[in-house]
């Protein structure tokens, strides 16, 4: 595997960044990630003062090599917004 986690952990920084920047409007909880060997894959941690997005480090490694980054990390998140507008209208 050649991608390092320094390299795939710079793209979670991004992602959360853009988070943060295009998806919040300002009232709403910040993003922020953790990277951690609790979650096998990936997971959403939400309260009302923050949302985390934790992330397995070797995990995430592979699907950045593998080019899957956006669709297993950053649609995750994109994910989370269409489940809660769903569930809040339901």
């Amino acid at each position: 595997m050649g991608t390092t986690l320094q390299l795939a952990e710079a793209h979670v920084a991004r992602l959360i960044a853009q988070a943060n920047e295009s998806l919040s409007d300002g009232a709403e909880a910040p993003w922020h990630y953790e990277l951690t060997n609790e979650v096998d894959n990936i997971g959403i941690v939400a309260s009302e003062s923050s949302r985390t997005l934790k992330v397995n480090p070797a995990w995430l490694r592979f699907v950045v090599e593998s080019g899957d980054f956006k669709v297993c990390v950053a649609d995750e998140i994109m994910a989370w917004y269409l489940l809660q507008k769903l569930t809040a209208s339901a």
